[in-house]
């Protein structure tokens, strides 16, 4: 990233009477800003538009500070460029060396996730959700940090939130990696203060592990990593009764802990690399939902949401010059509610060209396809139905409201600094 020095008369002036130690901080701006314009076709009632132009970009601010004995203190902020709810997107500081590692502290992705390697891609990425700027998921399925979507998970769909995270020195190859949670964050808020801990849908203490390795075996380079997530769930007991779907009078409890895994390869030798990723969430994060919306809102009671699912990628590219290619495939399925048939269903596949018109500027192409279902839907005016418990009249597959399908064709000016 190219470091241009900020400097106004303010921070002159104050440099001028500053100690010997404040005129060591180099402080310095980056970022980057992906401008997309493209087509997408939806078999949704939604009545969505067809073209669509949409950005991602951010400003980083970064800072450092090395000392006479090697120890680097350090921070970052990140300044999301378009206007949203999670205006700072993260902010973190952090202290380092070569012979100690890493310790970071703030609003910054957990170890697992960011040591997590997945297929390879030169343009759109389908394994975060970008492909839905152009073919809407209807489901309700999470598509980021979460199993449906991405195979980049956090503790209980924690997103940026504060925690402490340390990395060890890459030694051979290997490096391993610790983040904990004292609170779990899922809204991007970044929760500076104590937080409630015996209420539904509350996750705390949560913990996330890395485990990576990176190599180069003459001309081929490998990757491998691995990845735990565990999240406390509510400090309570929240046993209640189903008065939703066809498990109606059934005790749950939406006390349990969150758990999820995850691992992933890739291979790179002559310009290809080869790659996938695979992430299983075992126990969910759970929270009570109104049957709104749903077929099944004929029980007219409350059900049990969770994310507790599996999602997987494949992919291969290859780089030569200025010029990069990547098809990749990602399908991903999540419970839902609990207690109805309710499974959601996802899968995407996208082939990507890039070329680099020189340091930090790429033209990237897209072109590729989106399937999004949920089991237990409302039917689509004039569809046929199926019975799937008494009282609740629905069809599977590519007819109901929560269900979509379509293609999509988009290009995008990627820049970086």
């Amino acid at each position: 990233m190219r470091k241009v020095l900020l400097g106004t008369t303010a921070m002159a002036a104050a440099a001028l009477t500053a100690g010997a130690a404040e005129a060591q901080w180099d402080v310095s701006v980056g970022g980057f800003h992906n401008q997309w314009f493209g087509y997408g076709s939806n078999n949704t009632d939604q009545r969505l538009q067809s073209f669509d132009q949409w950005s991602n970009s951010e400003i980083i601010f970064n800072g450092r500070n090395t000392l006479d004995n090697g120890i680097t203190f350090g921070f970052q902020v990140q300044l999301e460029a378009n206007t949203g709810g999670d205006q700072i997107d993260e902010s973190f500081m952090f202290i380092q060396s070569a012979e100690l590692g890493r310790i970071q502290l703030g609003s910054e992705n957990s170890a697992g996730y960011q040591m997590q390697i997945a297929a390879p891609n030169v343009g759109l990425a389908i394994n975060s959700g970008s492909q839905t700027q152009h073919v809407a998921n209807p489901t309700g399925g999470a598509l980021f940090r979460s199993a449906f979507g991405s195979t980049y998970l956090e503790p209980a769909g924690d997103n940026d939130g504060q925690k402490i995270t340390y990395y060890t020195p890459r030694w051979e190859g290997f490096q391993f990696g610790v983040s904990y949670l004292p609170d779990v964050d899922p809204t991007g808020g970044d929760v500076n203060g104590l937080k409630t801990d015996d209420a539904i849908g509350v996750y705390n203490n949560g913990v996330s592990l890395g485990l990576n390795y990176v190599n180069s075996f003459g001309p081929v380079d490998v990757g491998l990593a691995g990845g735990f997530f565990w999240a406390e769930g509510p400090n309570g007991t929240f046993d209640f009764t189903d008065t939703y779907g066809p498990t109606t009078g059934i005790t749950r409890s939406l006390g349990e802990d969150f758990w999820a895994w995850s691992v992933g390869a890739d291979l790179s030798w002559a310009g290809f690399t080869i790659g996938g990723s695979y992430a299983k969430i075992e126990e969910g994060r759970l929270t009570a939902v109104n049957a709104v919306g749903s077929a099944a809102a004929a029980a007219s009671g409350v059900g049990v949401s969770s994310t507790e699912g599996e999602g997987w990628d494949v992919g291969i590219s290859y780089e030569q010059g200025p010029w990069g290619f990547s098809v990749t495939y990602f399908q991903g399925i999540e419970k839902g509610v609990l207690n109805a048939p309710d499974n959601r269903f996802h899968q995407s596949v996208v082939g990507n060209v890039s070329y680099t018109l020189a340091p930090g500027v790429r033209l990237v192409g897209a072109v590729g396809a989106s399937e999004f279902a949920a089991e237990d839907d409302t039917v689509r005016a004039g569809g046929a139905t199926t019975t799937v418990f008494p009282g609740a009249a629905v069809e599977r597959g590519n007819r109901g409201i929560d269900d979509n399908g379509g293609v999509f064709v988009t290009g995008g000016v990627l820049l970086s600094f």
